[in-house]
């Protein structure tokens, strides 16, 4: 049983202190200057961005750089390995093999003079650019980068208009927690994101492009269907890092407890496999690289909530502790 002197009893059952009144009116008017001040910062932000199409271009293509640049590390390596077994093809691997080494780290650099004739020169087929497969997709897929971008640099007058709105409808308890664990999520936020845009987009575009037999299919990838990708796996693994908080904040708030997420564990894995076999591309490497740091996220929100239980409200009513 609990004692009735319990700080958290008497948090539970304290009156709960008296929120300022709006009329439904004044609401609206004050939803209405939040949006236009976050979105008079994002047209700004986007403004700001148009400029800077060549540095946008190569932020958005530097997974498939990297992507690139291993397999074509991988396609030099197997080639050396078929000169040293002596079976590389006289007519063209030993060129291929002569250019690579020739040209390899001007390739590497991205400084190439001809990179529509690399396949012809090194027998690698994965093209050194993505396809503008329409007309426009080279332009709707810097315009729609532009505005991620912009986002992202308004992000905190957006993020503090949406704050000083929902603020104001919050008990002080609940705003506390909010500005205690508000840094931690975007420092998870921003970890997933790059963890998706370094490790989950390339290395998962490359597993795709190694089981393709290109000699049959070519691997050309259109730049706004790589585009969707990229932003799709980034956001989702900025969203799935905030795991943690999410359970940590449930459980401050009296939603959810410890208990209750060690308990049905089994379904929560299943749950985060489901998801990441829906976001992801379908190839297993890319849901396991989602749904991998994702499980280690969760052990760690059981962790932390586990650290917690001191401050889940108890069960037992004051009444029944008081027997």
């Amino acid at each position: 049983m609990v004692a009735l002197d319990d700080p958290r009893i008497r948090e539970a059952y304290a009156e709960p202190e008296e929120l300022p009144r709006m009329a439904f009116g004044d609401h609206l008017d004050e939803l209405r200057k939040r949006l236009f001040r976050s979105v008079l910062a994002l047209v700004i932000a986007v403004v700001a961005m148009l400029p800077f199409h060549d540095e946008v271009q190569g932020i958005i293509t530097e997974p498939y750089r990297i992507l690139w640049r291993q397999a074509f590390l991988d396609h030099v390596a197997m080639l050396e390995q078929r000169e040293a077994a002596g079976v590389l093809d006289a007519d063209f691997g030993v060129e291929f093999l002569a250019n690579c080494r020739k040209y390899g780290e001007t390739i590497l650099a991205g400084q190439f003079p001809w990179p529509a004739l690399l396949p012809d020169k090194t027998g690698f087929p994965v093209p050194y650019t993505l396809v503008a497969i329409g007309g426009l997709d080279d332009f709707w897929t810097f315009m729609m980068a532009s505005f991620v971008f912009a986002f992202v640099m308004a992000s905190p007058v957006v993020i503090w208009q949406a704050w000083a709105f929902v603020a104001a409808g919050l008990y002080e308890r609940e705003r506390k927690i909010f500005h205690r664990y508000f840094p931690f999520a975007m420092v998870l936020l921003t970890t997933g994101v790059l963890f998706g845009y370094f490790y989950a987009v390339p290395y998962g575009l490359g597993w795709l492009v190694r089981m393709m037999k290109t000699d049959q299919v070519s691997a050309l990838l259109g730049v706004s269907q790589y585009f969707t990708l990229l932003f799709t796996m980034t956001a989702a693994l900025g969203i799935v890092f905030q795991l943690p908080m999410v359970m940590v904040a449930l459980q401050r708030v009296g939603l959810v407890r410890h208990s209750t997420l060690a308990k049905n564990w089994r379904g929560i894995v299943l749950a985060i496999f489901v998801i990441s076999a829906v976001i992801t591309p379908p190839d297993p490497f890319s849901m396991l690289l989602m749904a991998g740091p994702t499980l280690l996220l969760y052990l760690v929100g059981l962790v932390l909530t586990s650290r917690g239980k001191r401050h889940e409200v108890p069960i037992d009513p004051p009444a029944a502790a008081a027997s």
